[in-house]
């Protein structure tokens, strides 16, 4: 079997602007990951580029060609390490520690829920973030009133909005957690949402620690978490 059919049927993204298909019966121009019905492969027809394709007469498919959204990024050097801030309309989507060794999990994570894609910049929600955080390094801060966009599943959005109940000051172990949101015997699926959050000291994340009163581990590094609870005069 051609390939490039292998992929059309498995709907494999990874062909995805390596050629494109046409379908006789609807006109329409499809990527291979297209989440549309797969059509009869008599109807397929195969194109190199996608303008070879329109020049045909075949028009864009409105489901897996839209117009992407955008997510604006901007790189924030704090006392502890570089954040990465990210706004989506009138939200903050993104507050990720640069060294994150998730990293491009998350960003993926971010583009394929929103259907977006990374685009460098300022928005007058990044500059909220900022002044905030600023405020906050400087000691005359300790509340973020900053519109928050969690991305992820129902569970992990359950474990970072009960993150917000954390005040500054104060510590809970993941244990805790566990059981304040219902779930006492989910202790290990709590802490691996934890370390999914990609809202860094908004959804502060370095206020959980282990039962036994230790740092364990932190996206940001154990240093900026324990930057962070000194800050926080926990440490």
């Amino acid at each position: 079997m051609d390939k490039r059919i292998k992929a059309i049927l498995e709907r494999d993204g990874s062909f995805d602007d390596t050629f494109y298909y046409g379908v006789k019966s609807t006109g329409i121009v499809c990527k291979p990951s297209c989440a549309a019905k797969i059509p009869l492969l008599k109807n397929v027809e195969i194109f190199s580029t996608l303008d070879e394709a329109l020049n045909k007469g075949y028009r864009k498919c409105k489901i897996c060609m839209k117009e992407k959204n955008k997510i604006t990024i901007y790189r924030y050097s704090s006392p502890c390490g570089v954040l990465m801030l990210g706004s989506y309309g009138d939200s903050l989507c993104l507050c990720d520690w640069q060294v994150e060794r998730h990293r491009n999990h998350v960003d993926n994570r971010l583009k394929r829920i929103l259907h977006a894609e990374f685009e460098e910049g300022v928005s007058p929600m990044i500059e909220k973030a900022i002044r905030q955080l600023d405020e906050y390094f400087a000691g005359k801060r300790c509340e973020f009133d900053v519109p928050l966009l969690f991305v992820g599943t129902e569970f992990q959005k359950k474990v970072w909005n009960e993150l917000l109940k954390v005040p500054f000051g104060q510590t809970i172990s993941y244990g805790q957690m566990a059981a304040k949101i219902g779930m006492p015997k989910a202790v290990r699926a709590v802490a691996n949402a934890n370390g999914a959050n990609s809202m860094s000291i908004f959804a502060p994340c370095h206020r959980v620690i282990g039962s036994d009163k230790s740092l364990t581990g932190y996206g940001g590094g154990l240093p900026a978490k324990e930057f962070l609870l000194k800050l926080e005069h926990v440490l």
